[in-house]
């Protein structure tokens, strides 16, 4: 008899311990998430957002990119390094061939000409993002299509270090945000509540999987005014 009530008890507390555990997951998941902001419709990065793919060196590359002006793609340098068919297609499954058109490994940025696709360009902010402004990453994945994820921004802040042919890089202009963003994500344009690109993602924190950082616009701006569009040989494959 007392070991039938000691089996009960003890079958109650696992459950308790168990429930308790999923309700303290779920208010970490509330709290440390990305509040979503009061969003516009989204007609304008819906409509310029790309997914860039290709073989590097035997390896499969991939990633995000949008339209910044008409036929031509800005995705990261990463995602094309060593890339010598640059795939283009757009979440209604259009499909082109782009050529690399401008390259910054230091920056991580990558530019692409392109033509056979429908894209409207995106349009850079007027203002630079600033600590706890909100918006979405305007993600596409070849399985899912175009995805928004949220993103809050922590911080705008100077970034050096190496690239990712471990070469010394430059100072650059980086928001460090707070979102749930995964792999294949690169290169997906950051944008406001009124559809304006902020920045472009280029890599998520290494054992912090809700922190990412993006380039600033005022750097994307910048690329775009040093590149002089001409067709560029392939890069080297990347090395880290």
């Amino acid at each position: 008899m007392l070991f039938d009530q000691l089996k009960k008890r003890r079958r109650w507390l696992l459950w308790l311990a168990a429930l308790g555990l999923l309700v303290g997951w779920s208010l970490t998941w509330a709290l440390d998430a990305p509040q979503r902001p009061v969003l516009a419709e989204r007609d304008e990065i819906r409509s310029a957002a790309v997914h860039i793919s290709g073989t590097a060196c035997g390896q499969f590359s991939e990633g995000s990119g949008f339209a910044i002006e008409t036929g031509l793609l800005l995705t990261n340098a990463h995602v094309v390094a060593g890339v010598e068919q640059i795939n283009v297609s757009t979440p209604d499954g259009e499909t082109a061939i782009g050529e690399l058109v401008g390259f910054d490994s230091g920056r991580d940025i990558a530019a692409i000409s392109v033509s056979g696709v429908e894209v409207s360009p995106a349009v850079l902010a007027k203002t630079v993002a600033a600590e706890a402004d909100v918006g979405d990453a305007a993600t596409v994945d070849r399985d899912n299509g175009l995805e928004f994820v949220p993103f809050t921004v922590n911080r705008r802040i100077w970034a050096k270090g190496r690239d990712f042919y471990g070469q010394e890089a430059e100072n650059r202009r980086v928001l460090e945000i707070r979102s749930l963003l995964a792999a294949g994500d690169s290169g997906a344009a950051l944008v406001n509540v009124d559809d304006e690109v902020w920045g472009m993602v280029f890599a998520v924190a290494r054992g912090q999987r809700d922190q990412g950082y993006a380039l600033d616009l005022v750097e994307i701006g910048d690329f775009l005014a040093e590149i002089d569009r001409t067709p560029l040989p392939t890069p080297p494959c990347r090395t880290r």
